[in-house]
């Protein structure tokens, strides 16, 4: 009898280049630039995903998912994913808003909260979820901070 072996892999596809000098990312004020860069002027609505090691260093960069002009679907399955298989400690979500209007939805805040939750059973942990446009971001992550500092 013979059965299938498989392989779980992660390639790289090719190499972009980012703004400033640091490989390090500890937060919006880093990862704004970079997703600005990589999917802030799209005309659909994409998700990114920055995966660092555990000292913030990045590790790579990701686009999981692709929609429409006003709506993405994200698999938290293909983050997690994603994040294991880089072997990263620690991961930035990002979507754009092809109108340029960066409002955080209740959507917005339901899917990084889901995706908090369920990378945190990984020992995974999202520091940030960002909307971005090409030149602006917003954090998801300090606008729930916001709320419920009030």
């Amino acid at each position: 009898m013979k059965i299938n072996v498989v392989e779980l892999k992660l390639y790289k596809s090719y190499e972009v280049e980012i703004p400033g000098n640091s490989k390090y990312v500890y937060g919006i004020e880093q990862a704004d630039k970079i997703f600005e860069k990589l999917i802030g002027s799209n005309n659909i609505e994409c998700v990114g995903m920055l995966c660092m090691d555990n000292t913030n260093k990045i590790i790579n960069y990701s686009t999981i998912s692709m929609g429409n002009i006003a709506f993405v679907n994200v698999s938290v399955a293909q983050v997690v994913k994603i994040a294991l298989l880089s072997n990263a400690s620690k991961i930035i979500i990002a979507h754009n808003h092809p109108s340029g209007v960066l409002k955080i939805t209740n959507s917005d805040i339901s899917m990084t909260q889901k995706i908090g939750v369920l990378a945190k059973y990984f020992e995974i942990e999202l520091i940030d979820s960002i909307i971005v446009n090409a030149t602006e971001s917003i954090s998801i992550r300090q606008h729930i901070g916001d709320k419920n500092d009030k």
